[in-house]
């Protein structure tokens, strides 16, 4: 068995934590990790009483998510040393439990010389999963989630992060699909449409993925209110 740590980045994500800790404790067999970002709506307290390690530190919101992953993988080699995997899950995210045998059969049997592991996911409109914007089996939008933490992969760029130093990354359509619900989640939409405004702007590597359709709309919200 190679135990696996779920990990991820929050900031005040208390009205969905219920549901995300219900089908994470079932798989997080190494331990679960929060890095929060600062919450004040009870995230932090909510995530301990769960028996999640919960760290305070805002490097999402300062440095970026290719930073933000590396870290979440640190820290897990430092909280759950006898972990193997580290796997990332946002709060708006979800797989389905008919997947989890897929899961713990790729985690515990998949061969060494694949130190990364990409799911598909499917972006959904509504939490019922009655609308999807793609359709997984020709458009997967593969996620490159979980690594191994004796590894030398790590992940780079501010946003849209990109992963390198690994050997080689396991992408099968059978495996688990992440389930991702942000267009569900309207009160945040323009939280992160600003964020991602702003990594894009001070992302060394900027000019090698394009604006997103609507990042001058959040760029103007972002000089007008900040993050």
């Amino acid at each position: 068995m190679k135990p696996v740590v779920i990990a991820s980045n929050m900031y005040n994500e208390i009205e969905r934590l219920p549901r995300w800790f219900n089908w994470v404790k079932k798989i997080a067999d190494g331990g679960i990790l929060i890095v929060d970002s600062g919450s004040t709506d009870g995230t932090i307290e909510y995530a301990e009483k769960q028996g999640a390690v919960v760290v305070v530190d805002p490097i999402i919101r300062t440095e970026g998510y290719g930073p933000a992953r590396n870290q979440l993988r640190e820290l897990s080699r430092k909280h759950f040393p006898e972990s193997h995997w580290c796997t990332y899950f946002d709060a708006d995210e979800d797989i389905l439990e008919e997947d989890f045998h897929i899961f713990r059969w790729t985690k515990d049997y998949l061969i060494y010389d694949y130190d990364v592991v990409a799911f598909p996911r499917i972006d959904w409109h509504d939490w019922e999963r009655t609308k999807a914007e793609n359709d997984f089996r020709c458009a997967p939008d593969w996620q490159a989630r979980m690594t191994r933490l004796n590894s030398s992969c790590k992940y780079i760029r501010r946003l849209h992060e990109n992963i390198v130093d690994f050997k080689n990354i396991y992408c099968n359509h059978m495996s688990p699909k992440i389930n991702h619900y942000h267009r569900a989640v309207k009160d945040k939409r323009t939280d992160i449409g600003k964020l991602c405004a702003y990594l894009h702007s001070i992302d060394e590597m900027k000019d090698t993925y394009p604006e997103h359709h609507k990042e001058a709309y959040y760029r103007e919200l972002l000089e007008k209110e900040g993050l």
